[in-house]
């Protein structure tokens, strides 16, 4: 076989590979495509809470052909249980790096609103992958068309993670700065509790040297009187005692008659109280029994002028019935 023969042999093969890599392509668009129309609309057509089921159950029936696809994931990641509204409230929403743009959290209820957020945010983000992906099935530039998805996928996580992370970071500092400060309030109070303690010990300290010297100052004034009467003899340390307790015993009776007329006193006017009292009450119940009288008289009198007008009424109304 010559050199001609032979290229024209390579030729051939090659025009024929070609038109089976195309007849196989096209089949593989046509599955893709159907596969990506009856997708778009049962996510259309989703109630609410059944958006991630059925971007999984999509999944988990692509046919064999689409799975062999050199553009096609390896492997979508289930994005987690979200409803339809609140899918579609936080597509419709600005971003997040607009609602806490940078420097904006300055507070613990704004970091962890920002970070609830965030997570939502990244729910959404997978899940508006994982429909971007069948998306771009029925398309002919396929690996365009992912690309740009997992671009915005990308752009959407790096400013969900700008804002967890000055959130993070605004928590971090905040709970330094807490310790911080209860670090700063426990030295204040210890310092407080030592000044205090110190101040007690020195008040400690003075009060028993005063006792000290109170009783060193009394024993002192006792051993002088010892000394002092150590020559006295002891009858008459014993006449002195009696003579004072005989001069208390005077003093006692002098006194006497005039405590006894100071109690006959109180006694005169206690009984003079006594019967002021029992005089108040008598004349209290003599007024009240006075009044009780009057106004028992007074309901009698009332009592017989009604019958005395019953009966003058009584013959004027007989006189007409009998003309």
């Amino acid at each position: 076989m010559n050199k001609k023969s032979m290229q024209g042999l390579f030729a051939d093969a090659k025009g024929v590979t070609t038109s089976l890599c195309g007849l196989m392509l096209a089949l593989v668009t046509g599955a893709c495509a159907a596969q990506g129309q009856a997708s778009a609309s049962a996510a259309s057509d989703a109630q609410p809470g059944q958006v991630e089921a059925q971007a999984q159950a999509s999944e988990d029936q692509a046919s064999p052909a689409q799975q062999a696809a050199p553009s096609a994931p390896q492997a979508a990641t289930p994005a987690p249980a979200m409803s339809r509204e609140r899918f579609d409230e936080i597509e419709a929403r600005a971003p997040i790096t607009q609602r806490y743009p940078a420097g904006s959290i300055k507070s613990d209820e704004t970091a962890q609103k920002a970070l609830d957020e965030a997570a939502e945010e990244r729910q959404a983000a997978e899940l508006r992958y994982i429909l971007d992906q069948r998306a771009c099935y029925p398309k002919f530039l396929v690996s365009d068309c992912l690309e740009a998805a997992r671009d915005r996928k990308r752009l959407t996580e790096k400013g969900i993670k700008a804002v967890e992370y000055e959130a993070k970071v605004y928590q971090r500092q905040a709970t330094v700065d807490d310790r911080d400060r209860s670090l700063a309030e426990q030295r204040a109070k210890d310092q407080e509790d030592s000044a205090r303690r110190l101040a007690d010990q020195k008040q400690k300290e003075a009060d028993s040297a005063r006792k000290v010297e109170e009783s060193r100052s009394k024993n002192s004034e006792v051993q002088q009187r010892i000394d002092q009467n150590k020559n006295v003899p002891a009858d008459y340390r014993v006449r002195q005692h009696d003579a004072e307790v005989q001069r208390q015993k005077a003093e006692d009776a002098a006194g006497a008659p005039a405590r006894a007329a100071n109690a006959a006193e109180r006694q005169r006017r206690i009984k003079e109280a006594e019967e002021h009292r029992q005089e108040v009450e008598r004349k209290k119940a003599e007024n009240e029994r006075e009044r009780a009288e009057r106004k028992q008289k007074q309901q009698q009198q009332q009592q017989q002028q009604q019958q005395q007008q019953d009966q003058q009424q009584k013959p004027a109304q007989a006189t007409p019935a009998a003309n």
